[in-house]
Formats: structure tokens, sequence, C-alpha cells
């Protein structure tokens, strides 16, 4: 297995092929952030070919370099560097290749178009490729290309992905067809963590199309031609099951602990105290899930949706003991991911069907499987306590964070702290402080969501910085500036307050609302305006938003994925809710998890890309969701009067909470 610390060779992230075309290799995948773009826009700028010309290959495990998967926002800040670097080796490789092939001097020769060039004369890069690759340690000094020749890096482009998506063309996991391929159904116990007793499969596999029926453990399930045949065959084996109950883990981590945090709330001018709630949600993508697998006596070739292929692959060569040099994993896309797709179920139970059948087997779960048995982003209680001094700052803050665990990754306090810990300690200026995250135990299955736990805090942290700027009589904009020291922080809080207008509010049953965070270096703030109905009906009306991620690469995509995140989170804070008694989740169905479509969709949503090009690039596909759900809390409550310090922020829980 490859170490990120190895030195980045040019091979593996840069091939010129026979065509004429370049590939460009990267480990992360591209679930809607636009990273295939991105990386194409900035190898075609360093190695100066048309962007039409280049390839970008994300995460075939028998080609790209490893990677640990695709989290945090981090794809763009980790990998453009890497890219950048590898192009521009590549680049300098060919002008020392046309150095000695044209007998001239490196300061006559350029690059244009996918050629050198010199005095006339024009030498394509593939001619200069003879049987030598281009190969080499990538050296961190490499010569990058002049901002001012750069042609794609910084402009707006469209997704080079969209219109296959949009018309139909693009292959989704599920769209996978290959020869001789049946289909598969599981048998599902009826609790996880649920033990089989024993098995009658004798009616199943007398049914019609049935290949076999598959046991591996407690993993039960049935390969049929056709997939009605499966499900009807699964339904039919009679499995007795015992079940355990399943508690996920405790911990608790001070992730930070100032002197004198009580004393000095006990001396405050001004003490406030609240608890915020929010429940469980499902990743309910528009797809469910779904893997092809093709194992062999050699190996095994898999077709998933991931956001970590060699996670994939290590899991699918332990479960069918084969080397991981044997699976190749071939990530397509995915119908809804962003923390779903880190766990790799239907892939190692298509791969167990597979094997057990003899042949290549498309799996895919039901709506019901996949609100049913799939993770969800954990609940959390979230209670805050600050003091005030006499002028209206903040002079100590005490946070509490219980909530569940929100990876697999073990309870180390450090993974801890940055997973289900994420933004609990406020970006605002230094004031004494004592944050506590509590890992409660819980029987739902959960793991990793669209930001972690970052949406759940900073619903939390700026519902509470509203709140402690009504009890002392500020304004929620003015209050959160004076504990603002960070320049591009306060930047993007001021403009959008600009852009949106701040001290016009709207009258009638309107009102807005602000949040703000920093999210992985990615600073964002937006304004939420509402229209609250005298039934306690909520609807978003206008969303503004401003955000600096940094050096941006491309900015049409930034401003895709920002308002993507802010349509998600208004409808986690509107309208969704995943119930569940004694572990088993009790909505398994859009007719009873519903989630928001396009009548739900505010008039406009305005993002403002004012990225710090002299920063490094961070990431944007998590923190345009953060503060969504703040700002609409905050705005539902300078329309009505309305505080709900828990969502979805219903009809019912507004009506019940408008004062009078």
């Amino acid at each position: 297995m490859r170490d990120r610390r190895e030195p980045e060779k040019l091979e593996q992230r840069i091939r010129i092929e026979r065509d004429g075309t370049v590939t460009a290799l990267s480990g992360k995948i591209d679930f809607g952030q636009g990273l295939r773009t991105a990386f194409a826009q900035i190898v075609a700028d360093e190695l100066d070919v048309p962007i039409e010309r280049v390839h970008v290959v994300l995460g075939d495990t028998d080609q790209v370099p490893f990677d640990f998967g695709t989290f945090g926002s981090h794809s763009v800040a980790q990998e453009a560097p890497l890219l950048r670097k590898a192009a521009a080796f590549a680049r300098r490789q060919l002008l020392d290749r046309a150095s000695a092939k044209l007998g001239l001097t490196e300061d006559k020769l350029d690059t244009a178009a996918g050629a050198v060039v010199a005095g006339g004369k024009r030498v394509p890069y593939v001619e200069l490729l003879d049987s030598e690759p281009l190969a080499g340690t990538v050296p961190d000094d490499v010569s990058l290309m002049p901002d001012q020749r750069r042609k794609y890096t910084g402009r707006s482009m469209p997704h080079l992905e969209a219109r296959d998506i949009v018309t139909g063309r693009a292959t989704f996991v599920a769209d996978i067809r290959l020869p001789g391929m049946a289909r598969g159904a599981m048998v599902r116990p009826p609790a996880r963590g649920a033990k089989l007793r024993s098995l009658d499969d004798t009616a199943a596999k007398a049914m019609p199309g049935v290949i076999a029926v598959v046991r591996d453990g407690d993993v039960v399930g049935v390969v049929a031609e056709r997939e009605d045949q499966a499900r009807a065959a699964a339904a039919a084996v009679d499995a007795d099951w015992h079940a355990i109950p399943v508690e996920g883990p405790t911990a608790e981590v001070p992730m930070r602990s100032d002197a004198n945090v009580d004393e000095k709330l006990r001396a405050a001018s001004v003490r406030l105290t609240q608890t915020y709630v929010l429940p469980p949600i499902a990743s309910a993508p528009i797809g469910p899930s779904a893997a092809v697998a093709d194992v062999r006596g050699y190996g095994a070739t898999m077709y998933v949706g991931t956001h970590r292929p060699f996670g994939v692959r290590d899991q699918i060569a332990k479960t069918l003991g084969l080397p991981e040099k044997k699976v190749r994993v071939l990530p397509q896309i995915t119908s809804g991911t962003y923390g779903r797709n880190s766990a790799a179920d239907a892939a190692i139970e298509a791969a167990i069907l597979s094997k057990g059948s003899g042949r290549p087997v498309l799996l895919q779960w039901t709506r019901e499987e996949e609100f049913a048995w799939s993770p969800s982003r954990p609940e959390a209680v979230l209670e805050i306590a600050a003091g005030l001094n006499v002028d209206g700052g903040i002079v100590a803050w005490r946070y509490d964070e219980h909530t569940n665990v929100h990876t697999a990754a073990g309870l180390d306090p450090q993974v801890l702290g940055v997973t289900s810990g994420r933004n609990a300690i406020p970006p605002y200026a230094e004031f004494p402080a004592r944050v506590t995250l509590h890992i409660e135990p819980t029987r739902l299955r959960t793991a990793n969501f669209r930001s972690l736990a970052a949406a759940e805090n900073v619903f939390a942290i700026e519902s509470f910085m509203d709140e402690l700027a009504g009890v002392s009589a500020q304004d929620p904009l003015a209050f959160r500036l004076r504990h603002i020291t960070d320049k591009r922080f306060r930047r993007v809080v001021e403009h959008v307050a600009e852009r949106s207008g701040w001290g016009e509010r709207p009258g009638g049953r309107r009102g807005r609302g602000i949040a703000c965070t920093v999210y992985h270096g990615t600073y964002v703030a937006q304004v939420a305006e509402v229209e609250v109905s005298l039934s306690g009906a909520v609807r978003l009306v206008k969303v503004w938003c401003v955000v600096d991620p940094g050096e941006t690469v491309n900015p049409e995509g930034v401003r895709n994925q920002i308002e993507g995140g802010i349509q998600q989170s208004a409808s986690w804070a509107l309208k969704e809710e995943l119930l569940h008694r004694d572990g088993r989740v009790m909505n398994t169905g859009w007719d009873t998890y519903p989630i928001a479509t396009f009548r739900d969709a505010p008039e406009s949503i305005e993002v403002f890309v004012e990225g710090d090009e002299s920063a490094a690039p961070t990431g944007v596909g998590e923190p345009g969701a953060v503060p969504t759900a703040a700002a609409i809390a905050n705005a539902v409550f300078a329309a009505s009067g309305a505080r709900l310090r828990s969502v979805p922020l219903t009809r019912e829980r507004v009506r019940k909470a408008m004062p009078g």
C-alpha cells in the first residue's frame, strides 16, 4: 500500500497518451463537487493543452495513486498542488526532450496547445514520448506556469460531466451491465446485529430463476436471473434470527478547557443558558445504494459508488480472502452520497453473492432498505452557557456536546475531536471557554454525514449568538462583528450583510437571520429571509451567501456546491427527522420521511465567491450546508418571535413557540 508521505511519482499522476490526449490521475472521488473539472483546469493550464484533451481518472485502484478517501472538503486543498506540480514537471520534461531533439537551448523553446514550439517549428507532445513515458519523482520546487498564461484556472466552467448527467448518458452504478450478470437480493434480519440461528432455503431454491441462495456467516442473500425473482425468493427464505442489541460507544473528550470558566460565568453581568436538540436524519439519496461485483477465481472487479475506493478494496479483499492487488475498484457516478458512500455495505454484499453464485451480480437496495439499514446522521443535544460583561461582550463560554459517534475510526480523542466534535469550538475572538464532547450510546447505525458534526454545532452556536445579542439588546450582526478579529472572517460577514441589505428589514410576516462560521479554513456567512404564516408554516424566501475558499479554481463550481449545500441544509432544517424505536427506523419511505423538493426551493440563492487569491485553496463541498439551519431559525424568530431550539422547524413547533 502506498503511503501518502512517499514522494510523488510523475507516472502515477500524468500520462501523455499516444493519441495526444492527457490522462490525469487522482485517488479522490467526484460526487458533485466538480473535482474532475477543477483538476482538468489545473492540468490543462500547467501542460498548456486544451482542456477538452484532458481526461481525469478518479479512484480506479488499478491506476491512481493511493488515497485515504474524499472527506471533509479537503480534496482541492490536498490534490490541486500535487497535480499542478506533476503537470508542470511533465511540461519540464517535454521541454528537455524537445531541446535534445531540436538541438536548441531551452530558452528558445515554449509550449502551445499540446506542442513544443520554436522558430516556426511545432513538435506535438506525443512525438516526444519515443519509447520512454514521462516518469520520475516530482520535485517540490518545479517552476509553475505564470498566472498570466493560465487560461482555465480561476474561470467559471460547467462541470465536464454535466451534459451527460442531465441527458441521461451518464453511467451510474446501477446502470452497469456485464455479460452473464445476475441480480441479488438480501435476506434481512429483524434488527442490526442479529445472529442467524438456522436457515431453511428449500422453498427459495425451487423458485423460478433462482441461481443460488448464498450464506456467509450471518449474511444471507439470493441470486437469480431477474430482480423480481431474487426478491421473491429472498422473501421465501425461512431464517431464524437471534436479536442482540447493539449500541454505539461512549467517550468523553475535553476539546478546550480554559481556567476559571465557571467563576467568570458566575461573575458575569448577564448569564444565559440554553439547550438545542437535533434529531437523527437520513442520508436519503435519490437512488438507493447499489454495487456490481464480478468475483472470479483470479480476483474481483467492483463497480461501486464510494468516497474511499482503496478502503473498499481492502474490505472486499478481506471479505473474499484475496490479496488487495487482486481486487480492482472502479468508482461510478452515484445518485446521492456525502457520507453515505463511505460505507461499503452494498459492495460487500454484492461481492459475497457473486462469489457464492459464480456470476457477476448487481445488488440494488430498495428504498425501504436504504432508510432502515444505512447509517444516519447522529442526534445531538447541545448545552451552552455564556456570560456577558456590562458592555455586552462575552466573558466566558461553556459548551457540552452530547452526540453519537460519527465515524467508525475508533475512539481516539483526536479523531473524535475533528469528526464528532467538528466546529464545537466557536470561531470568535478568544474568551475563556470550556468545550466538552460527550459521545453517547445509540442503537442506530451512525456514520459520516455531510460536514460531520459541524452543521449541528453551528446551529447551536449561531442560534445562541442571536439569543445573546437579544438579551443584551444588540443587533445580531453587530454582536458577531465585535467578537471577530480574523480579517477574512470579518470581511465575509460584513459583505453578506451588505449584499443582503441587512439594515433594510422586510415587513409583514417576513424576517431575516444571519449565521456564519469557518469550516476547515473556508469562511462562509449567510443571511436567510423567511416568511412565517399565522399557522406557523415557514417558507424560505431568499438566501445570500458570501464564501471565501482561498484561491478559487472554478468560481461556478464553488457557487454550485454552496447552492446545493444550502438547499440540502434547508431540507434538514425544515423537514427531516428519522424516527426510531429500539434501534429500528420507523419511517422508511418518502411518504413518512419528506425532503425538500422544487416547490420548497427559495425564490433566489445568491452566492458571492470572494476568495482570497493569496491564500491556499480550501474546500467548498461541505461549508455551504453548515450555517444554513441557524440562519433560517434566526430568521423565523425575526419574522414571528418564535425561538426554535430544535429542528425540523415544523408548522406545529413554530405555531406552539409563537408568543401570545
